[in-house]
């Protein structure tokens, strides 16, 4: 076999086994979605982008948003105030997702403040619970538990 047919062969089943997890990223949300209400809202559980939730996924912690960044933020991601009502009741961090690349990928992790939530200081780590559910389907934001 040529080297041009061995790399054909390597490529296509890398973007194979990309799409495969997109695939099943997809799924698990929407198994989520299916199961639970959008507009519960347990106790200890935190917002995500859905590009940045990964089922039962680990993530450490590297910054929390000063309260400017953290009120621009919220209000561009939500500017009619649908989802982040009060945004003094919210924190937003930067996690560095651990899916298998050398430097992981990076996020954002909204956590209400307001219901009692755990301690979280950058260099903590957590996993992303096994199930999601749409919080907001127009702005794709997924509403999971978390472990610290």
């Amino acid at each position: 076999m040529t080297e041009d047919k061995q790399n054909a062969a390597g490529d296509s089943r890398r973007a194979f086994i990309k799409n495969g997890i997109l695939a099943a990223t997809t799924l698990a949300v929407g198994a989520g979605s299916t199961s639970t209400s959008a507009t519960a809202a347990p106790d200890d559980d935190a917002f995500l982008h859905g590009r940045d939730y990964y089922p039962d996924v680990d993530f450490e912690v590297l910054t929390q948003f000063g309260t400017g960044t953290r009120n621009d933020f919220l209000e561009e991601y939500d500017p009619d105030g649908d989802v982040f009502t009060d945004v003094d009741d919210w924190e937003v961090f930067v996690v560095r997702i651990e899916i298998g690349e050398s430097e992981g990928e990076l996020g954002h992790l909204m956590i209400d403040v307001d219901n009692d939530e755990p301690d979280v200081d950058p260099g903590d780590s957590g996993t992303m619970g096994e199930i999601g559910s749409f919080r907001d389907r127009e702005r794709n934001l997924i509403e999971t538990e978390v472990d610290f």
